[in-house]
């Protein structure tokens, strides 16, 4: 059964930030760069918030070659599709909205809940992140818990969001838990979370940068 994500404990975007963006968008940067306490000073995450009246669907996304695996761990207040899968063989989840307006709200609060570093240590909040990567910031290995059932059920690279897993899975160590996504994108009612490129988690996303090009070529 999916968890259902209470709003009020989201890490909701600073008013600075969320005007500093703002303007971003009215001067016609395709970049709204934020490194609000979670994102790392030489590496920060980037926002990037595309007006488009065109509504998506998963199979849109499916086009550009996105993999879907499974559903995303919590329940995302208003959306369509919330699932985890891969593109270009990274990892990026997928919120699909009825609309745009849905996206640039709910959206919004859902993926920065879902990128924000703690400013102590830069590391993922102890609860409420939904894809959860066990390795530090240059990129050592980890592994993923597909169901607690056996031994077995152990492969791939990410943890789910289960306090029980953290601190030991398959015999190794998860001493540093960092966000799986580091950007994200919005466009029209899709938002993509996307991570980081190469092995390093706060490296900027291909994936995240380019969506809109794939999607409305």
């Amino acid at each position: 059964m999916k968890r259902v994500r209470e709003t009020s404990s989201l890490k909701l975007l600073p008013l600075s930030v969320l005007l500093i963006v703002v303007v971003l968008m009215a001067c016609g940067s395709d970049d709204s760069v934020v490194s609000s306490g979670d994102g790392d000073g030489d590496m920060p995450k980037v926002i990037r918030l595309i007006p488009s009246e065109t509504i998506f669907t998963a199979d849109d996304l499916k086009a550009i070659g996105w993999k879907p695996q499974k559903d995303l761990f919590y329940d995302y207040e208003g959306t369509e599709v919330s699932k985890w899968g891969f593109l270009n063989s990274k990892e990026v989840g997928v919120l699909i909205y009825a609309t745009a307006d849905q996206a640039n709200t709910l959206g919004v609060t859902a993926a920065d809940a879902q990128t924000f570093r703690r400013d102590e240590d830069g590391q993922a909040p102890d609860d409420g992140i939904d894809r959860i990567s066990c390795r530090d910031a240059a990129g050592q290995s980890a592994v993923q818990v597909v169901t607690p059932a056996t031994a077995k059920a152990f492969s791939a690279s990410y943890l789910e969001p289960e306090p029980r897993y953290f601190s030991d899975v398959s015999g190794r160590s998860c001493s540093n838990r960092f966000p799986t996504y580091n950007d994200y994108t919005v466009i029209g009612n899709v938002v993509m979370m996307c991570e980081g490129d190469g092995r390093n988690l706060l490296e900027p996303s291909t994936n995240c940068r380019e969506l809109e090009k794939w999607l409305t070529k």
